[in-house]
């Protein structure tokens, strides 16, 4: 059980920095940023999804995020 929570959380930190550095640098062509938020909402709904497997609640903050981003287009 904490493995597959630690490497999923693990996931949302990277997938985070990932998009903070995409928001940061330079507009470019293509799907760079379109493609981190889509890792994020992703990693997010996975990491959501184990805590409700394992009768865990979701922290706020995630339960948050997943709604602000559900209205997003990935």
């Amino acid at each position: 059980m904490n493995d597959d929570l630690l490497h999923l959380f693990a996931e949302v930190v990277s997938a985070r920095a990932a998009e903070r550095v995409a928001r940061g640098g330079p507009r470019r062509q293509g799907e760079n940023g379109r493609s981190d938020t889509g890792r994020l909402a992703l990693s997010l709904r996975a990491y959501a999804r184990a805590l409700e497997k394992y009768r865990l609640p979701v922290p706020p903050v995630i339960r948050d995020e997943l709604r602000l981003r559900s209205g997003l287009r990935s």
